[in-house]
């Protein structure tokens, strides 16, 4: 898909967000150089002591300025919660004009609870590299640093697996972990035969942004409703659980915007009102998570007199931009004549062998996937129970799971785990 220069302009921000696979070298699998931090509150926070009663220490690295940074917030905050008497947590601005009042005023304005102060001198961010903020770093049980991951996290799952790889008696060596472990639980998401943004409110309007030497245009929509009310569309072929949806302040897993009662992934997103909060909205999605390659974007405006303001921001990043009221035609999806599930693993790779049974209230008929993890099910439209079955050697489900179809045909990733 032709890239859209407008909203990737608009990525810039979302850059820093992006998770980047850890150096090692210098630092991983390294001790952790001792260090003393006061906080907000006053209190001291020193690595050794804190190792002293838990069993490992998150230190992250970030600046009051940084969009990424304040979307992650959320995901470290709720970990904590859960997690905060094994794990010490500390935030740390490498950010030198972020005094400890502006540190303390943001920590409050967001409703965070684990403590946060200052990388004095940077020397924290210098040790790692400077290759960016957010920047998370865990120092397990035994003093060494055994991940490191620049660009935020994208869902509270993904920090309490990377947490969790660190707890429990089972670790007895350090171990040092390059990636954010694949969520396995079993999990059935809707497919489509498009990728799309489609808005599903009433009276919308929309206007085509251009930008010169490009041959696609960039959507506006303009609500008169407070909220825009989007579904999202993502084909069989990428993976929902690295897909990302992006509103230029907040980044989610796309699975985690999953409706199971429509069998859909829903955003409800408001629209400014204020001038306090702009005037536009800019969402993305990004289906590779880390990769633009097929990015979707539009722009979300509350009233077409918005809508200069716009153009003009866009000229200043130095295009020449033009526009006009029209329709921003995408792909209708092609209904699928069958019910049918690609099976795959928690590292998105097909599974042949995995029997399924779609039942009734009456009865049960067991299908299993092809060499492609495919199951292809043409009995007559009803609302049929989805249930794994049997998993082939070397792969389990979560027991229990199953999950619904509509009365119409569908499309579904189912995910298994293998062990």
């Amino acid at each position: 898909m032709k890239k859209i220069v407008s909203v990737l302009l608009m990525l810039a921000l979302l850059l820093g967000a992006m998770p980047v696979a850890a150096a090692e070298g210098d630092v991983l699998g390294q001790p952790f150089p001792e260090f003393s931090a006061t906080d907000t509150q006053g209190q001291v926070f020193t690595l050794s002591e804190a190792l002293k009663d838990h069993e490992a220490v998150l230190i992250n690295l970030w600046a009051t300025w940084c969009t990424p940074c304040e979307a992650e917030m959320p995901f470290l905050n709720e970990v904590y919660a859960q997690y905060g008497d094994r794990v010490a947590f500390i935030a740390l601005s490498r950010e030198e004009s972020d005094t400890m009042e502006m540190i303390e005023a943001y920590r409050q304005a967001h409703g965070l609870t684990f403590p946060m102060g200052r990388d004095e001198g940077a020397a924290l961010y210098s040790y790692i590299g400077d290759e960016g903020i957010p920047a998370t770093v865990i120092v397990d049980r035994f003093g060494n640093a055994a991940f490191l991951q620049v660009g935020s996290f994208l869902s509270v799952g993904d920090v309490m697996r990377v947490i969790e790889a660190f707890l429990g008696d089972g670790y007895t060596e350090t171990t040092v972990l390059t990636d954010v472990p694949r969520d396995a639980s079993t999990r059935a998401f809707p497919v489509s035969s498009t990728l799309a943004i489609r808005v599903e409110n009433e009276g919308v309007k929309t206007i085509l942004t251009w930008v010169e030497g490009e041959e696609e245009p960039t959507p506006v929509y303009v609500l008169s409703d407070d909220v825009a009310h989007l579904r999202l569309e993502l084909p069989a072929s990428y993976d929902p659980a690295l897909a990302i949806f992006y509103n230029y302040s907040e980044i989610y897993s796309l699975q985690d915007l999953l409706d199971p009662a429509r069998g859909a992934y829903v955003m409800d997103q408001p629209l400014p009102r204020g001038e306090e909060d702009g005037y536009y909205v800019c969402v993305l999605l990004l289906p590779d998570g880390d990769s633009d390659d097929d990015m979707l974007g539009a722009y979300l405006l509350p009233s077409d007199e918005r809508m200069e303001e716009l153009v003009e921001e866009m000229r200043s990043w130095g295009y020449e931009v033009t526009w006009e009221y029209g329709e921003y035609v995408q792909p209708e999806p092609v209904m699928p004549t069958a019910y049918i599930l690609h099976v795959v693993d928690q590292d998105g790779q097909p599974v042949p062998g995995m029997t399924v049974n779609f039942c009734t209230a009456t009865t049960c008929i067991s299908l299993r996937s092809d060499e492609t993890g495919e199951i292809r099910f043409e009995g007559a439209p009803d609302v049929y129970h989805v249930q794994p079955f049997r998993a082939p050697e070397g792969y389990s489900f979560d027991a229990g799971f199953e999950f619904n179809t509509g009365r119409t045909y569908g499309e579904w990733r189912l995910r298994i785990r293998k062990d």
